[in-house]
């Protein structure tokens, strides 16, 4: 009788739970009950509301965890107690009561995927006086940009070496410095550059790129190359606002070709030391650490192995955000545990902001929107989501721009392409991200 009492009380406990749970909707990788417990396009796995990616990839990513407790399920180590579903050590369960409310200070930050001024794009900004302007790319997107505190844009070429050449002989791994304005007028504040076709041009394309921001637009800042070791080893960045301290670099995981062993220094190009020696000193400057990484395969929906592994040796070194971008495809959202315990939230892939391919799965790309939010704890994510974005051209007007997915129509679309479907692309947006985009 009492088996049966108990079982009964544990059945109305968890509709109750549930039934609460149904209401708040935990979000991603917040406790769950159940599957309904979940924001929709999540599942409760391991008492995580998590992506398919995840569920599909636990161990690979290090989200399995052996501490799991329940009420029917309790912690074996007698000196722990279960708490939201997890086994703590009794002694740093610190009971605490507030007796106000804790006054928070936000930072919203905005990264956008890569601009690669291939053929047509590049062609697009090319006018009948012989002059450039490529302020139409962004123009659908501008209001998003300058709405954040700091948005940041990774442009995967250099600038131009010589403005006496004929632009109109295109070369795809230089970029008219007009770019750099319209950059600048969208609302752009930080411009990353640590990538493998930053050397193309040897010093020569890096000393004009750096000079270029320096002299132009010296509020915008830039990472990712530097033109002399000093310069190297400061090369991260600090973003201050409502007393929250931001610390972000940008490395590149990919091979550089032609760079010289002297002047490595050149691209910030990541190793173990790099990472223990920068997020290391970050950590004692600032309150949270971002990461900008160029990784990944370039025709891939999913992460590869390397940077899965690159992802966990910068949260166990102390990366709290990771931002991935390279390959042309956008790529999942996800939870990452490194093995000293660390979890980050990596975003493995942007995609592409400008672009343009034959391939048309490519024309999806995304902006991460992320609140960081500090009381008198330590910074932390608050929110995040993602903005899909996609690559238009009308060929007929020679027009080239990005616009927001949810601002997009199948007849704009069919401009681009005939083939074009609207349901095709939202289903792959829905797919890839799930709950984090707007694909709708």
């Amino acid at each position: 009788m009492k088996k049966v009492f108990l079982l009964i009380v544990l059945i109305c406990f968890s509709y109750q739970d549930t039934q609460i749970r149904k209401s708040s909707h935990s979000k991603h990788g917040e406790d769950c009950f159940s599957d309904s417990a979940c924001e929709e396009g999540l599942k409760c796995k391991i008492n995580r509301c998590m992506t398919a990616f995840e569920i599909n990839n636990i161990k690979k990513l290090g989200l399995y965890e052996d501490n799991i407790c329940s009420l029917v399920k309790k912690c074996k180590n007698k000196q722990q107690v279960c708490i939201k579903h997890r086994c703590v050590e009794k002694d740093t369960v610190v009971e605490t009561h507030k007796t106000s409310k804790e006054i928070e200070e936000d930072v919203h930050l905005i990264f956008s995927g890569s601009i690669y001024l291939n053929k047509k794009p590049y062609m697009s900004g090319y006018k009948s006086d012989k002059t450039f302007n490529y302020d139409h790319l962004f123009k659908h997107i501008s209001k998003d940009i300058k709405s954040a505190d700091l948005s940041v844009v990774d442009q995967q070429t250099v600038f131009y070496i010589d403005d006496k050449e004929d632009k109109r002989k295109i070369n795809e791994k230089q970029t008219p410095k007009e770019l750099g304005d319209a950059i600048a007028k969208a609302g752009f504040n930080l411009v990353l550059y640590a990538n493998s076709l930053a050397y193309m041009h040897k010093d020569k394309g890096i000393y004009n790129t750096i000079n270029y921001w320096n002299e132009n637009h010296p509020n915008i800042h830039h990472l990712g190359i530097s033109s002399t070791e000093s310069q190297s080893e400061k090369d991260y960045f600090i973003f201050n606002k409502n007393g929250i301290k931001i610390g972000i670099i940008n490395f590149n995981g990919l091979v550089v070709k032609g760079l010289p062993k002297n002047k490595k220094y050149m691209i910030n190009t990541i190793d173990i030391d790099k990472i223990e020696n920068c997020v290391g000193k970050l950590k004692k400057e600032t309150d949270f650490i971002i990461v900008c990484m160029n990784w990944g395969g370039k025709t891939t929906y999913s992460p590869n192995k390397f940077q899965i592994k690159m992802a966990k040796a910068l949260i166990q070194n102390g990366a709290d955000l990771i931002i991935g971008n390279h390959p042309h495809y956008v790529q999942p959202v996800s939870y990452v545990r490194s093995e000293n315990g660390n979890k980050g939230l990596v975003f493995f892939s942007l995609g592409n902001l400008i672009f343009d391919n034959n391939k048309k799965k490519n024309t999806l790309g995304s902006l991460a929107s992320i609140v960081i939010s500090k009381g008198k704890g330590k910074a932390y994510i608050s929110s995040y989501n993602l903005i899909p974005t996609i690559n238009h051209h009308d060929e007929s007007e020679n027009e080239y721009t990005v616009y927001k997915l949810s601002d997009y129509n199948q007849n704009l679309g069919l401009k681009t392409n005939k083939k074009f479907s609207m349901e095709k692309i939202k289903k792959s947006c829905s797919l890839i991200f799930g709950a984090f985009a707007h694909c709708d």
